[in-house]
């Protein structure tokens, strides 16, 4: 293996900080949040801060257990939040999201992480690389949208 430091390995590195800030961002955006601030809508039918803060944990959470499989040991924590997008379950509080982005950013750093970026992969690393990063389309429109909607609010947004 080679010292050499590749353009693929540098790319990979920046857009895992990057994540890493806006999970941060996203964690400071929520965390002050109350009650009410969660689940106050802007106009009927459009999602509170909560639901779209849920929402984005969720979908970590979906995309995760495709990603590592639904019998592998940690997709049992993911459980609970696979119901968070259903219409009938409750609010959750800020701590809750919190909890909920904690828990899937664990899980996605140890699955980027498990290898470095010069290490031959498999078929199924490759498509399991390739769900979590897709994760990445799903968490920036809707952390756009969060701090759209907390900015009308007169609220801090998701600060990159």
């Amino acid at each position: 293996m080679s010292d050499k430091v590749t353009r693929a390995a540098i790319a990979e590195a920046r857009v895992f900080e990057s994540w890493q800030a806006f999970q941060e961002a996203l964690q400071h955006a929520i965390g002050p949040l109350t009650d009410e601030q969660m689940t106050r809508q802007l106009v009927p039918g459009l999602r509170s801060p909560g639901e779209i803060a849920e929402h984005i944990v969720y979908g970590r959470a979906l995309w995760l257990r495709h990603a590592l499989g639904e019998g592998a040991a940690d997709t049992a924590e993911l459980e609970p939040f696979l119901s968070w997008d259903e219409p009938d379950d409750p609010p959750h509080t800020a701590a809750e999201v919190l909890h909920g982005l904690d828990l899937t950013w664990r899980l996605i750093t140890s699955t980027l992480t498990r290898r470095s970026a010069t290490d031959d992969i498999s078929d199924d690393e490759v498509s399991q690389l390739r769900i979590i990063w897709g994760l990445i389309d799903h968490d920036l429109p809707h952390g756009g949208e969060l701090s759209l909607l907390l900015g009308a609010y007169g609220l801090p947004g998701v600060e990159l």
